[in-house]
């Protein structure tokens, strides 16, 4: 992987291979997340459990015009997040479905999504980005950003820590996924 400074910029130059593994990885989650937004369509009392979700924090009035796949590409190149990282991010996701009254929907997956692989970030790697940046690439105004993060730290309850055994469980099933094509 490459190794990043204090201001962002990689100091090594992604190889070809990286390159692709990313985008393998980004499309196989891009999977996953539409096929939680279609089953969760599918979920008794929908329309009213969406109803719910509109007074939460990572709701959005309007659905965001990028894509999921866009959105994370967005963010990977941006922040040059590390492959455990996005995975762990992943993880983060499950882990608030399971644990609170969150559902993925079309207005809030974007800014879960985010603020998800933010915490991953600054839980698993060593870098040193100021809020303003993560603010950019999230396409959400700075002090929106930090209310977000507190919201989530609450929804989490704090367990950000990742034991090998869950992520190679994670790990294994990301890679048994079958994409149809590895372009953007």
């Amino acid at each position: 992987m490459s190794s990043k400074s204090c201001q962002g910029k990689s100091t090594d130059i992604n190889t070809t291979e990286e390159i692709q593994i990313n985008e393998i990885l980004l499309n196989k989650i891009n999977k996953i997340l539409t096929i939680v937004l279609e089953e969760n369509k599918t979920l008794k009392n929908y329309k009213e459990k969406l109803t719910l979700q509109k007074n939460m924090a990572f709701t959005s009035y309007n659905k965001p015009s990028l894509s999921i796949k866009e959105y994370l590409y967005r963010i990977q190149t941006y922040t040059e997040a590390e492959d455990n990282t996005i995975i762990i991010g992943l993880m983060y996701i499950d882990r608030i479905c399971e644990h609170s009254s969150v559902i993925l929907t079309p207005y809030n997956i974007h800014r879960i999504i985010f603020v998800s692989i933010l915490m991953a970030i600054k839980y698993n790697e060593d870098i040193c980005f100021e809020y303003d940046f993560y603010s950019k690439i999230a396409g959400i105004p700075m002090k929106e950003l930090k209310i977000l993060e507190g919201e989530y730290i609450d929804l989490i309850k704090f367990h950000f820590f990742i034991n090998k055994e869950d992520f190679d469980k994670y790990k294994i099933y990301i890679d048994d996924i079958e994409i149809e094509s590895n372009k953007k």
